[in-house]
């Protein structure tokens, strides 16, 4: 992890000689015929780089004068042209460029006033030679021609005039077709697409762009028009852009006839074989969906499903993309016969693949149990259940389906819109086989992102025959995903039965605390909270971290946060009864200190409230107290700041703490030392803060 590549030293060297103008243009060939050998590893420290930052035109790593390093550029162009290309179009791309500096000399001054940028005519004739000699390139290809047309927007008039004059000499001795594609699609996307209207490319350069674009075309119809089916969606045009107000539903419609016009002229010169000649760099759905308009019949129909599914080619899985976009776009009259048809005298594995490439929907599964059960099953145990809303009766098949297949965060996954639909012992069993399934995947939950299951807790909560202690236990199953990645309370379930399951047995609390802390005694814990397989020991005592560190509800507090201090003192008591017992007394305090952090406030300028001082002020433990400190800090979280502002939020803190220390001073002086411990913190912080800002500031002068 702390390694560093070998070259590094070498090329640091390299860029402390480039800085003397003597040795300047010996690195400059050493650095080039190095950045002729493509590094493909992580690592920023590449010749290139190192080469790349020394002929910067804004901002140099060198003291060489201009006049040297326009010469070592075109020495660069003429003895390395694959280098010397890559570091003129650098020079002229308009897009923002990040400058990391080079190694300098510690003790020799070949460094001294340079590296730190240019005068703005200097670079502008440094660009000036680098773009003349990109647009002069000797040997011009679609690559060379495309970097130019990605760089057009930021080029002049009369250049890009140039640009388009060689473009135009090009495509008439150029014979390679996909040569003329590669550089056809580059205009489309650069010039006529949307980035050709972000990078403000007048009327005139579109009008050129156009022109050339049709010179380029293909007399193959895949080739020409394999733009239109690269993903389900088209991207804006620049012409689109300009228009007022475009209309979303009129645009999908022309799309939708240009696609349909090319696939059926597609279909026409090169049948099956044209449409997947599409599917190396398309999408394979909208592919399938189109050419099944393009299939006259419905014996066409079921030829081109029956050789796709003898084809044994290595895109095996756009192929099923394919498939299920043209089963889909069949007429649903039709479908059933067509599959029907196709699945008589297939081979079993044939047919599942059939049947899993249909639409995911009831009306394919009554076709499927016309099957025998080796189809059934491998069907159930491979498809990929779609998104999608589904009837009642629907939603209860893919359940039990699924669940009988043990693919249980699958089923999961398809239903994840419908938990209504979900009768309660069936989603009970669900949640079940997924904590059984994630603990044989090492805590992996897959598909179920936290907010689908919070949802389908939401639903679940609150059920006629649905217990506390039953949510409780699947709060505490899910507890990562409830309290590490479910983001704001108000978004997400949380472990509302958890806390009140905590609330209302403190043994619940101190057993916690037993499953993340070994005994401060010798004595032996209860046979039921020994774990002896260490892998499960680590997975308990991760949730057991997160129960503690995610609970926020104060025992004694009500549903609208109010705390009854009885409640709370017995709790407490309780709890560090328990904790004494089970050797774990001054871990069990420090968690109760951090769990009373959580208190609401007794009014504006006054925190935390009555009950939890008067608990505080009893016990008069240091422990609690370090928890509770510790728990304040913590919950701040990430801070951000300008970096000119000091310690002013630290300040504002300290002062807020030092108000509440001195409101109850005299009723809970324990509370208030404590509260004066965390306002004496953040004063200190603040001070570091400012020193901080003095320092950078002298640094700047």
């Amino acid at each position: 992890m702390f390694d560093n590549p070998l070259r590094t030293g070498v090329l640091w060297a390299l860029e402390r000689l480039a800085w003397n103008p003597k040795t300047f243009m010996r690195v400059i060939v050493v650095l080039s015929r190095l950045s002729e050998t493509e590094i493909d590893d992580n690592w920023v420290n590449k010749p290139m780089n190192s080469l790349s930052a020394i002929l910067r035109a804004w901002l140099p790593q060198t003291a060489a004068p201009l006049s040297d390093r326009i010469k070592a550029l075109e020495v660069v162009h003429r003895r390395f042209p694959d280098v010397g290309w890559r570091v003129c179009i650098q020079q002229f791309d308009g897009r923002q460029q990040v400058a990391f500096p080079n190694n300098r000399p510690r003790w020799r001054r070949d460094a001294a006033g340079a590296g730190h940028g240019v005068a703005g005519t200097e670079a502008y004739e440094f660009c000036r030679k680098a773009l003349d000699l990109a647009i002069a390139w000797p040997t011009h290809d679609e690559g060379t021609l495309g970097d130019l047309v990605e760089r057009l927007g930021d080029l002049p008039i009369d250049d890009q005039s140039r640009i388009w004059n060689l473009i135009d000499r090009w495509s008439r001795t150029e014979t390679d077709e996909s040569a003329r594609a590669a550089l056809r699609e580059k205009i489309r996307l650069t010039v006529l697409g949307r980035w050709g209207a972000l990078r403000g490319l007048d009327a005139g350069a579109r009008d050129r762009a156009r022109e050339l674009y049709e010179k380029l075309a293909s007399r193959d119809p895949i080739r020409r028009h394999a733009w239109l089916f690269a993903g389900a969606w088209v991207d804006y045009s620049a012409d689109e852009l300009d228009e007022e107000e475009l209309d979303a539903e009129e645009r999908e419609k022309r799309i939708d006839a240009l696609r349909t016009h090319a696939m059926m002229e597609i279909w026409s010169a090169r049948g099956l074989d044209g449409a997947l000649g599409l599917l190396a760099d398309g999408d394979g759905w909208t592919i399938g969906h189109y050419s099944a308009r393009s299939v006259a019949s419905r014996p066409a129909t079921i030829d081109v499903l029956r050789s796709c599914l003898s084809m044994e080619i290595e895109s095996s899985e756009k192929l099923d993309y394919f498939m299920q976009g043209f089963i889909s776009c069949i007429e649903e009259g039709m479908r059933s016969t067509v599959i029907a048809t196709v699945a008589a005298n297939a081979t079993v594995d044939r047919r599942v693949r059939l049947f899993r490439c249909a639409p995911f929907v009831g009306h394919t599964w009554r076709l499927l149990d016309g099957q025998e059960r080796c189809v059934r099953d491998g069907y159930w145990r491979t498809v990929s259940p779609a998104m999608g809303r589904f009837s009642e009766s629907e939603t209860t098949e893919v359940v039990d389906r699924l669940l009988e297949a043990e693919r249980a965060q699958e089923a999961f996954a398809a239903v994840r819109f419908d938990w209504d639909k979900v009768e309660t012992s069936r989603l009970k069993r669900l949640f079940g086989a997924v904590i059984k399934d994630s603990a044989e995947q090492a805590g992996q939950l897959g598909e179920m992102r936290p907010w689908y299951l919070s949802k389908a807790l939401d639903s679940l909560d609150g059920r006629a025959g649905v217990t506390v202690d039953e949510m409780a236990q699947l709060e505490f199953a899910f507890i990562d995903a409830l309290v590490l990645f479910g983001g704001s309370r108000r978004q997400t379930h949380g472990i509302p039965n958890l806390e009140r399951k905590i609330a209302e047995a403190p043994g619940l609390f101190v057993q916690a605390v037993a499953l993340l802390y070994k005994r401060e005694d010798d004595g032996q814990d209860p046979p039921e909270w020994r774990i002896d397989d260490p892998e499960r020991l680590r997975a308990v005592g991760t949730a057991a971290y997160r129960l503690l560190d995610g609970v926020r509800r104060v025992p004694g507090a009500d549903d609208d946060g109010r705390v009854d201090g009885r409640a709370l003192r017995q709790w407490v008591t309780e709890a560090r009864r328990l904790g004494r017992q089970y050797g774990r007394f001054r871990m069990g305090d420090r968690h109760i200190g951090q769990l009373l952090s959580r208190a609401p406030s007794e009014s504006e300028d006054a925190w935390p409230c009555r009950a939890v001082c008067e608990v505080l002020e009893a016990v008069a433990s240091r422990d609690v107290a370090d928890g509770f400190t510790l728990a304040v800090f913590n919950a701040r979280g990430v801070v951000s700041r300008d970096w000119e502002e000091g310690g002013e939020q630290e300040r504002k803190l300290s002062a807020k703490y030092g108000t509440w220390a001195r409101r109850w001073n005299f009723e809970y002086p324990f509370v208030a030392r404590i509260l004066d411990r965390i306002a004496e913190r953040y004063g200190h912080d603040a001070e570091r803060e400012d020193s901080e800002v003095l320092v950078m500031k002298r640094l700047e002068h």
